[in-house]
């Protein structure tokens, strides 16, 4: 499962790429969807490297991520390309800006982040907003909307959200307790998984490869970075699963 992150990881770093397929796209919004690609190539790789040690649970906890990085790129590249990709970093700011805020209201961090700090993030965030169109949400997510949940819908993933979403949100928060231990047979004794697992492998492995597979597509799709000799074989593999041909 590794050749799909070597041949996207290989058209990165193989010297200079060309965006092919502009059409009004700003190099600002190339360059953050090339960013958030790299980001997924490291996340995929962390899942595989869990998956190889038998940290199944961990690795389930890393999809969470690679599915946001995966659908921040499909969503950034639907449509209005370049207000989205603004929109993305003016949220990355505006939180900045809330964590300097909550530092300075708790008595032991007040005054850990220097007030022309705060006030420079305030002018970027005030710089990405009077490139925005008037009553862009800037503040709520990465996205313009309200959460996570509706950036999926708006590019028509409601039933991965319901899916590798949540059952991946189980590994991140404390609700999969019940994943670590099980009970003797016969008995009410518990017994306590402190080792990693081999059991589970295939099904992060794979849904990591969908995930990367579905990013890097879509930004090939959108910018023509000549990745699709590299991406056909992946491709025609997912087609079918889709298809149920075997």
């Amino acid at each position: 499962m590794t050749s799909l992150h070597n041949a996207i990881v290989s058209m990165l770093t193989g010297g200079p790429w060309t965006v092919r397929n502009v059409d009004g796209i700003k190099p600002f919004t190339v360059e953050t969807t090339i960013g958030l690609l790299v980001k997924a190539c490291k996340t995929f790789r962390a899942i595989q490297i869990l998956c190889e040690h038998g940290l199944v649970d961990d690795a389930q906890a890393l999809l969470r991520v690679l599915l946001e990085t995966s659908v921040a790129i499909v969503f950034i590249l639907q449509r209005d390309s370049n207000a989205r990709a603004l929109t993305f970093h003016a949220y990355g700011v505006s939180q900045k800006i809330k964590m300097a805020n909550h530092w300075n209201g708790i008595p032991e961090l007040r005054g850990k982040i220097p007030d022309v700090t705060l006030r420079r993030q305030k002018e970027i965030l005030d710089g990405y907003k009077a490139r925005l169109p008037a009553g862009t949400d800037v503040e709520h997510h990465w996205s313009g909307m309200r959460n996570l949940q509706q950036a999926m819908q708006a590019v028509e993933q409601d039933a991965v959200y319901a899916t590798i979403f949540r059952l991946a949100s189980s590994s991140v928060h404390v609700s999969d307790f019940a994943a670590h231990f099980d009970v003797k047979p016969g008995t009410d004794d518990f017994i306590w998984q402190l080792e990693p697992l081999v059991d589970g492998f295939q099904g992060p492995a794979s849904t990591a490869c969908q995930l990367l597979f579905s990013a890097a597509n879509r930004i090939n799709e959108r910018l023509d970075l000549g990745l699709s000799e590299a991406l056909a074989p992946w491709k025609l593999a997912f087609d079918k699963d889709e298809s149920g041909e075997r």
